[in-house]
C-alpha cells in the first residue's frame, strides 16, 4: 500500500471516529467543540480524502474575503467573462460558483469533492448548491471557486465560506485598502498559516498614490503572522467600465501566477502536498482538543451515573438496616405479633412459654385472622420503608445533579426525576409481597422433612413464615434499653418457635437466606427507579469508548503521515 493510500485509509477511519464525537452536556467549550467536529468532518470529506486519493487531481483555488471586497469582480476579471454575479444586495445569498476547464469538469462534478453540495448549471439563491461553470479559456489543472462572504450576516453563508476555504488547495484572499486590517480576515489568514496553505492576498481598491504604503504595511503584517511566503497583489482603485471588469493589466500578475501553477505538474503537486501536509498538522492539534473534550463529557456523564447509583445504593442499605436492626418491631408489627402469640403468655419467661406451646402446639395458631394481621402489618410497614427510601434516593440524586449546570438542565427537562416514579408505591408493595411469598416458600421447603413435618403442619406455613420474618427483623441487632425486653423478647420467642420446628442450625441459615432475598427484592424495585436516570444518560448518545476511538484514528493518521510525506513536507511534531 502506498503512502497516499495509507493516508486515505486513515482519513476514512477519522471520518468514522468523528461521527461518534458527541458533546451533549453544556460543559465549558462544548459548543465550540461541536462546531469544530462539524468543521473537521467537512474538511475530511471535502478536501483531505479526495486530495489523498488523487494527489494529481486539479487544484482548487477558493476566492474568499469580506463583504464588498470585490471577489466576484476579481473572478470575472481574471476570466475576462461574466461567469459569477457580483452581489448588489447584502447579505449576498447565492450558490458558490466553481469555474473549471472542461477537462477537469468530471472531477469537480463528482461526489468526491464537496460531496454535501448539490451540483447545478445555474447560479441559485441557495448556499447548498454549487454552480459548475465549464470554461475552456481557463487553463486545465486549476479551478476557481467564488465563495460567500466570510463576514456575512447570514449564518449559512459564513459557515459555507469557512467550509469552502478549508476545502481549498490554494486561497485567493481578497480584501480592500480600507479593511485589510480588520479582525475577521486575519482570523481566517491565521488558519491558513496554521495549515501552511498556499495563499495569494489581493488588496483591492488601493488609492493610486498609496499602493506602495499599503502593500508594505500589509507585507509586514503577513510576515508577523507566519505568512511571509504569501503572494501579495495590489489592485488600484478605479471606476469600472460597463462590463464590470477590472482592466486586464490590473489582474495580469494574479492571472500569470495561477496559470504558471496550473501549467506545471510539479508546481501543482507541490501546492497540493504542502497544503495537505499542513492540514494534517493542523487537525492533529484539533483532534487532541476534541479527544480531551470527549473524555470530559464521558467523565461528566459517568459522574452523574455514579451519583444516582450511590443514592440508590444508600437507600437500599438503609432498607436493609431497618429490616434487621429491630426498627420494624417498634410499632404495629410488634403489636400484631403480640396479638398472635397471646399477651398473657408473652410476659412469662421464654422457657415457660415454649414449654406450654409445645404441649398444645396442635391448636395454637388456629386463628387465621391473627396470622393475616401480622402479615398485613409486615407488608404495609416494610413497604412504607421501601417507599420512603425510594423518595430519598430520587431527592438525593436530583440534589447531586443540580450542583452542576448540565445535571440541573437534565432535571429541569425531566422534572419527574426529582421524585420517585408514579408507580413506585405499588412497585414497593409488590416487592414486599413477593418477598413474603419467598419466605413462605423457604419454610415450606425446609418443613418437608418427616421428622419436623408434624410440628410444621401444626403451626401452619403462614405462622412459621411470620415467625421467621420477626426473627429476621432483629438479625443484625441494634435494639437498646427497654426495646430489648419487648421487641427482643418477641424475636427470641420467634427464634425458639422456629428452632422447635427446624432445629437451631437450620433457623440461622433460613433467616440469612430470607434476608438475602429481601435485599434482592428491594434492589430490584429500587433498580427500576435507578434505571430512569441511566436511561436518560444513555440517551445522551455519548458512545462508550468514542474518545478512545478518536485517539486511535489520530494515531493512525500520524503513522500514515510519516509514510506519506518526506522530511521536507512532514508535519511538524510528527517525527
Amino acid at each position: 500500500m502506498s503512502g497516499a493510500d495509507s493516508l486515505a485509509r486513515a482519513f476514512h477511519q477519522l471520518d468514522d471516529a468523528l461521527g461518534g464525537a458527541q458533546f451533549p452536556l453544556p460543559l465549558p467549550g462544548a459548543e465550540e467543540l461541536r462546531a469544530l467536529t462539524v468543521s473537521l468532518g467537512h474538511q475530511v470529506r471535502d478536501y483531505l480524502l479526495p486530495r489523498a486519493s488523487r494527489l494529481d487531481a486539479p487544484l482548487l483555488a477558493v476566492v474568499g474575503g469580506s463583504t464588498g471586497a470585490g471577489k466576484s469582480t476579481l473572478v470575472n476579471s481574471l476570466l475576462r467573462a461574466s461567469v459569477t454575479r457580483p452581489g448588489v444586495l447584502r447579505p449576498t445569498t447565492k450558490s458558490p460558483v466553481l469555474v473549471c476547464n472542461p477537462a477537469d469538469e468530471a472531477w469537480f462534478r463528482s461526489d468526491q469533492v464537496l460531496p454535501a453540495l448539490v451540483r447545478t448549471d445555474t447560479q441559485l439563491h441557495d448556499s447548498r448548491a454549487l454552480h459548475i461553470v465549464s470554461f475552456p479559456d481557463l487553463k486545465p489543472g486549476l479551478a476557481l471557486l467564488d465563495a460567500p462572504d466570510i463576514d456575512s450576516v447570514d449564518d449559512a453563508n459564513r459557515t459555507l465560506a469557512r467550509q469552502l476555504l478549508l476545502a481549498a488547495d490554494l486561497w485567493l484572499f481578497v480584501t480592500s485598502a480600507a479593511r485589510y486590517a480588520d479582525a475577521v480576515p486575519w482570523d481566517y489568514l491565521a488558519a491558513a498559516a496554521e495549515r501552511n496553505t498556499v495563499v495569494g492576498v489581493i488588496v483591492n481598491r488601493c488609492p493610486p498614490g498609496a499602493v506602495g504604503e499599503v502593500s508594505g504595511h500589509l507585507s509586514e503584517m503577513l510576515a508577523e503572522r507566519g505568512l511571509a511566503s504569501a503572494k501579495l497583489f495590489a489592485v488600484v482603485e478605479r471606476s469600472l467600465p460597463p462590463d464590470g471588469m477590472l482592466p486586464a493589466g490590473d489582474v495580469a500578475g494574479i492571472r500569470h501566477w495561477l496559470e504558471s501553477l496550473a501549467a506545471q505538474s510539479e508546481a501543482r503537486s507541490q501546492v497540493a502536498v504542502q497544503t495537505l501536509a499542513g492540514s494534517v498538522r493542523s487537525i492533529d492539534t484539533q483532534l487532541n482538543d476534541l479527544g480531551e473534550g470527549m473524555a470530559r463529557q464521558e467523565a461528566a456523564i459517568e459522574e452523574l451515573r455514579e451519583q444516582a447509583a450511590r443514592a440508590y445504593r444508600q437507600s437500599a442499605a438503609d432498607v436493609s438496616q431497618a429490616a434487621g436492626d429491630g426498627t420494624m418491631l417498634r410499632g404495629e408489627i410488634l403489636s400484631r405479633w403480640q396479638d398472635l402469640v397471646g399477651t398473657g403468655e408473652f410476659m412469662r419467661t421464654v422457657e415457660q412459654r415454649i414449654g406450654a406451646l409445645r404441649d398444645r402446639i396442635t391448636g395454637w395458631f388456629t386463628g387465621d385472622e391473627r396470622v393475616q394481621a401480622v402479615e398485613v402489618a409486615i407488608s404495609d410497614n416494610l413497604a412504607a420503608v421501601v417507599k420512603d427510601a425510594g423518595e430519598r434516593a430520587a431527592e438525593a440524586t436530583a440534589m447531586a445533579w443540580s450542583h452542576t449546570r448540565w445535571g440541573r438542565d437534565i432535571i429541569v427537562a425531566e422534572p419527574s426525576l426529582a421524585t420517585a416514579s408514579a408507580g413506585f408505591d405499588e412497585a414497593a408493595a409488590a416487592a414486599i409481597r413477593a418477598w413474603q411469598s419467598d419466605v413462605l416458600q423457604l419454610v415450606e421447603e425446609q418443613g418437608r422433612g418427616r421428622r419436623m413435618r408434624a410440628r410444621f403442619l401444626a403451626l401452619g406455613t403462614n405462622a412459621v413464615g411470620a415467625a421467621l420474618i420477626i426473627y429476621v427483623f432483629t438479625l443484625t441487632g441494634g435494639l437498646t434499653g427497654a426495646e430489648v425486653g419487648i421487641a427482643g423478647g418477641a424475636s427470641v420467642l420467634a427464634q425458639r418457635l422456629l428452632e422447635a420446628v427446624f432445629g437451631e442450625d437450620a433457623v440461622r441459615k433460613l433467616a440469612e437466606q430470607a434476608r438475602r432475598e429481601l435485599e434482592a427484592r428491594v434492589d430490584g424495585a429500587l433498580g427500576l427507579e435507578l434505571a430512569r436516570y441511566t436511561e436518560v444518560l444513555d440517551s445522551l448518545a455519548v458512545e462508550a469508548g468514542a474518545a478512545a476511538g478518536l485517539e486511535a484514528a489520530r494515531s493512525s493518521l500520524r503513522s500514515a503521515a510519516r509514510d506519506a510525506f518526506d522530511d521536507l513536507t512532514k508535519p511538524v511534531g510528527m517525527d
